[in-house]
């Protein structure tokens, strides 16, 4: 990966936001989940630090990537009382490193990292899962991480309408102006539960540690793209959907340790571990054949986020920035 006479370069937000398009990006998460599915990726669980004296939380990740000689580390920070003082959720910096050498290559803002690669996961899992034919989107959330799962999904799907569910009426409706402005397609607010029986996609971008709809309203042969929780004890999607649904993950052991939607429902019985069946997204992609079993099957796209995704995303990106010069070079 490193070029001659390397340098050391930091990637600010502003380069990381403009030098990868969504569409690039969910080409570069193709081979990132065929490799953690082979084993080529080493991923260990990431490291949580918990600081709940400020209702926050630290995570540590990890992860090397012999595909694309790097090996990185990601901290985020989670101050979940930043918002009410105007304070971005969520804080974060990544470090890659040549994989041949070892000589650090670039420190990146992490922050929209987070927010693309989790959108191009959830377009790469709609692209694969979803109807062909859907045209109706529903987003829970309208933070960083909902413009981005509607950015995914835009990317692989000709949408028609988009549904936004959100807890601040005002926040949302300007969120539906924005959306609407930037994709030119109808956006609007969703203050009950009905209009979900409309939708064809479902993401949940949220900090919710509960359920944010009930499995009555869904759509038969719905995929709902789960990305918000992340903790065992979080959960954003009710057990009756995922016991109905065909479950795709990123990878099982992280699913399994990390996921509340699937921790939770397997302790209260819903979910029986021994029949359990949860497919990566990384199998789906090495298969010849169509996934979905009908047009009637709901899909469950569970992702907590996995540090391949970031490594193969910035990777991707400082091979930009080492051929046109991006970024701010330190050494």
């Amino acid at each position: 990966m490193m070029e001659e006479h390397s340098t050391f370069r930091f990637l600010s937000r502003q380069v990381v936001t403009e030098a990868v398009s969504m569409a690039e990006a969910i080409d570069v998460m193709k081979e990132a989940f065929q490799s953690l599915s082979n084993g080529e990726a080493v991923v260990p669980l990431r490291v949580n630090l918990p600081q709940p004296e400020q209702n926050a939380q630290t995570l540590f990740m990890p992860v090397y990537l012999p595909s694309s000689e790097a090996l990185g580390v990601k901290v985020v920070t989670i101050f979940r009382e930043n918002p009410a003082q105007h304070l971005p959720l969520i804080h974060g910096m990544m470090l890659v490193m040549d994989g041949v050498n070892g000589q650090p290559l670039a420190l990146l803002d992490a922050e929209y990292l987070t927010a693309l690669r989790t959108g191009a996961a959830a377009g790469l899992a709609t692209d694969v899962l979803a109807r062909k034919d859907a045209k109706v989107l529903a987003i829970f959330g309208t933070g960083a991480q909902a413009r981005t799962q509607i950015e995914g999904v835009a990317a692989v799907r000709s949408l028609e309408k988009i549904l936004v569910f959100g807890r601040d009426v005002m926040k949302t409706e300007a969120f539906c102006e924005e959306i609407q402005t930037r994709l030119g397609l109808p956006t609007q607010a969703a203050q009950q539960a009905s209009p979900l029986s409309e939708a064809d996609i479902v993401c949940t971008a949220t900090t919710s540690n509960v359920p944010v709809f009930e499995h009555k309203h869904l759509k038969r042969g719905v995929h709902v793209n789960a990305v918000g929780a992340y903790r065992p004890d979080a959960r954003e999607i009710p057990a009756a959907t995922m016991q109905k649904a065909q479950i795709v993950v990123e990878q099982r052991s992280a699913a399994l340790a990390e996921a509340g939607d699937i921790v939770l429902a397997v302790k209260e019985g819903v979910l029986d571990p021994n029949t359990l069946k949860l497919t990566e997204l990384g199998e789906i992609l090495r298969q010849t054949q169509i996934f979905r079993r009908s047009s009637d099957e709901i899909t469950v796209f569970k992702s907590v986020g996995n540090a391949v995704q970031d490594l193969a995303v910035a990777s991707f990106l400082i091979k930009k920035a080492q051929k046109h010069n991006l970024g701010v070079v330190l050494a």
